[in-house]
């Protein structure tokens, strides 16, 4: 395949960042719109797997750890780990799941996980669109693991913090030269009264507004109950606000 569609969650940690991606798969899936689809939590946290209903067997994280020796030799390595990535990846309903995990112990991973991360390019392009829940705020982006992607959704809930730290994003995306092409401020559990402060406060991180997912009692409690997103029925009202919001990151003349 080719042509691969990226888009990237980033945000402050529990401004609703994975609740926002598992909205958003729910969407994607309800609209049929591609035929091959890879989600993969880079978040070192790892709860995508609970709002998505999906048993995680393993991690990339705990196979680079099983098998650090076997892959020291880059020849070998290369080989191997895309065995490895096959096998680390889960099948959920209508796409598949891969967890990044990390690694633990001693020793210097930077040969494997040059491999691993070419190996990673080429496993991405065999579908049609990648969903990456990445870790909360910034380090990610100063280890230039952002990697091009169509498009950056930056989340924000009712807190100052959340804005400043949408607003070290941007500066750091700038300053790294990421590829993205789309970067976007969404909000997260907002009072619909709060429109108009969200939307100043966006205009003060300088990022375009995607759009504003108001607070919803049934995610909250299914978050607590620790019940997946997938399950929301078609008339709960985020799922409504983000397929609209699909609408215009994705038209139907682009439908793949």
């Amino acid at each position: 395949m080719s042509d691969t569609r990226f888009i990237s969650f980033s945000g402050k940690g529990g401004s609703g960042k994975t609740t926002t991606m598992s909205l958003f798969l729910s969407a994607i899936l309800r609209r049929n719109i591609f035929k091959e689809i890879l989600v993969i939590d880079a978040d070192p946290d790892a709860n995508l797997s609970e709002t998505l209903n999906i048993h995680v067997e393993t991690t990339l994280g705990e196979v680079l750890d099983k098998r650090k020796k076997e892959l020291e030799g880059p020849a070998a390595a290369g080989t191997k780990l895309r065995f490895l990535i096959w096998d680390s990846i889960g099948h959920g309903n209508g796409f598949d799941f891969l967890v990044m995990g990390h690694t633990t112990g001693t020793g210097c991973y930077c040969s494997v996980n040059s491999v691993l991360n070419e190996v990673l390019v080429e496993t991405v392009t065999m579908y049609d669109l990648v969903l990456i829940d990445f870790d909360a705020g910034i380090e990610h982006f100063s280890r230039r693991s952002g990697n091009p992607s169509d498009t950056l959704i930056i989340t924000c809930d009712p807190s100052r913090l959340s804005f400043d730290t949408a607003k070290r994003i941007k500066r750091l995306i700038e300053e790294l030269a990421l590829p993205y092409e789309r970067q976007f401020l969404m909000g997260c559990r907002f009072d619909q009264n709060q429109k108009a402060l969200f939307n100043g406060l966006a205009e003060e991180v300088g990022l375009e507004v995607l759009g504003m997912i108001a607070y919803d009692a049934e995610i909250a409690t299914k978050n607590l109950l620790g019940e997946d997103l997938l399950s929301l029925t078609p008339d709960n009202p985020s799922i409504k606000t983000v397929q609209g919001i699909l609408k215009q990151l994705v038209p139907d003349s682009e439908t793949i």
